[in-house]
Formats: C-alpha cells, sequence, structure tokens
C-alpha cells in the first residue's frame, strides 16, 4: 500500500500547458468559442491530467462509479444495486466502459483510529482498481442520502481527521481516501452527492492539489450540497432534482463527458475545413 505521506507529498498539479493548448483547440472548432460549456471544461481537466492534447491519441476514458458502503448498508445494497433500480439501468444502457463497484467497509465507528483505518483502506483499494483496471476516470459516491451536521460552519475550519471523527462514518473516510489516491494516480475524480462532496472537502484539506482533479456531477436536493460545491469553487454539470448522490447523475454526466470527448477528437477546426476563423466578438465567452 503506498504510505500516505508520500502519497500526499506526489500529489501533482494539472498540466497547465495540455490545457491551454486543448482550449486552444476547442476555441478552433467550428463553433462558437466556449459554445459547449463544462463539457469543454471538464475534457480539458481530463488533457490536464494524462497531458494528451492531440486528438487523434486522446482516449475516451475508462470509468468506475464507485460506492463506499458499510456492512450496515449491505441489506440496502442487496435490495437495490442488484435489482433494476436507476444507476444500474442507466450504467446498463451507457458505454460498457461505465462499470459499478460495491466496496464494502467494516461499520465500527466508535473509535477514531477507525478512521483512520477507513482512510487507508480508501487509499489501498482505490490504487489496487485504478492500477488493475486501467480505469480513466473514478467516481465516488455513497449510498443514502447524507445530511450536514447543525454545528457544520464551526466543524469545517478543524482539522482533517476531527472533521471526520465528528461524522464518524468510515464509509466517508474511505471515499477521502479514495479521492486522495485518484488525485496521486492523476485520474479525474466525479464527484456524485453531498456525502462526496463533503469529501473532497476534506481530501482538499489534507492535499489542496486534489481538488484540482474533482468534477461536480450534479447538484442533488441534500440541503448544504450546492453551497459546499460553490465554497470548493467548483462548478456542476447537471441539475437534476436527484435526492441523493449515489451514481445517478454521474452515469449520466459520463455520457456529456464522452459528447465532450467526441466534440474535441471529431469536430473539425477552420483551418482543417479551409474556412476563416470565428471573429472574436461573435464567441460565447466574449458575450457572456
Amino acid at each position: 500500500m503506498i504510505d500516505i505521506l508520500e502519497l500526499i507529498s506526489n500529489i501533482k498539479p494539472l498540466d497547465r500547458g495540455a490545457i491551454n493548448e486543448a482550449r486552444y483547440h476547442f476555441d478552433n472548432l467550428i463553433k462558437p468559442k466556449g459554445s459547449l460549456a463544462k463539457l469543454e471544461d471538464m475534457v480539458c481537466l481530463y488533457i490536464g491530467a494524462t497531458g494528451e492534447t492531440d486528438p487523434v491519441k486522446l482516449e475516451y476514458p475508462k470509468k468506475v462509479i464507485s460506492l463506499w458502503a458499510s456492512e450496515q448498508d449491505r441489506t440496502f445494497l442487496d435490495k437495490t444495486y442488484l435489482g433494476r433500480e436507476p444507476l444500474n439501468f442507466l450504467a446498463k444502457k451507457a458505454k460498457s466502459e461505465v462499470f459499478i463497484t460495491e466496496l464494502i467497509c467494516r461499520q465500527d465507528d466508535s473509535a477514531a483510529e477507525n478512521m483512520i483505518d477507513a482512510l487507508l483502506k480508501g487509499i489501498d483499494t482505490t490504487e489496487k482498481n485504478i492500477k488493475s483496471n486501467g480505469y480513466q476516470l473514478f467516481s465516488v459516491a455513497i449510498p443514502g442520502r447524507y445530511a450536514l451536521p447543525v454545528e457544520w460552519n464551526s466543524i469545517k475550519s478543524e482539522e482533517p481527521y476531527t472533521i471526520l471523527q465528528h461524522f464518524g462514518d468510515v464509509r466517508l473516510a474511505a471515499a477521502v481516501g479514495a479521492i486522495l489516491t485518484s488525485a496521486y494516480l492523476r485520474t479525474p475524480i466525479m464527484l456524485d452527492g453531498l456525502a462526496s462532496v463533503l469529501a473532497c472537502f476534506i481530501a482538499a484539506k489534507i492535499a489542496p492539489l486534489s481538488l484540482e482533479y474533482c468534477i461536480a456531477s450534479n447538484i442533488t436536493t441534500e440541503e448544504g450540497q450546492e453551497g459546499l460545491i460553490k465554497e470548493l469553487a467548483l462548478s456542476a454539470v447537471l441539475r437534476l432534482q436527484i435526492s441523493q448522490g449515489q451514481g445517478e447523475g454521474t452515469s449520466l454526466a459520463f455520457t456529456l463527458f464522452d459528447a465532450g470527448i467526441r466534440a474535441y477528437k471529431e469536430m473539425e477546426t477552420f483551418a482543417q475545413a479551409g474556412v476563416h476563423s470565428e471573429l472574436e466578438e461573435f464567441s460565447v465567452s466574449k458575450n457572456n
């Protein structure tokens, strides 16, 4: 298993040169500048992680939705995700590279050391999953509707491990470990629901650069989720009034992600089509 201090110290920023090159390519496609909005943002983040800017060589990422659950969630998972519920259905209808992984961690959340154990399990399991399966886009979700405590505004300024102890949720600790590991492995992370956004908030306290790899898939109706997304300076891809973050929003955002990749790879530039480039005064970004 990766040493946690080594992991944190070796999380590198996105490749800004690659991102700028990707922006330039999008701006020169035969369309108004910036017209693909968040599709462009997601693809540029992905290119910043991979460093691959060539449209021909750029791959559609292999994706996974990782559901972190406790023993108490087992019955819920067995009834929901092995049946015909929304996430299962959407994943089957999506491209074949979308998978669902159910990762169960121990439910004994009374002791502080179990938060550390769960975080380390999140690191270890995520490292094995990404490396052995070649995942290039990793989503983190926790089953069920989540909530912030009433004293959140005072808790959020505390140290990361103290925040985890306040919640006492091994699933949340494992999700923090998963986000840190994904960033370390330069694998973008799709957040889904309040719990995953909270895990991102804590991960960013531990390793601020991990935030660069995070994408908010959707705004749920969970109280406090949208505010926390804004606090992290993220912008959600979708707003669907989904009641909880357990993968449905991510599955749909994956489809939009692939649409952005397809535009980057297959749309012609002005130069390729032999026409004049777009005038700056008519671009979407200019008028917005």
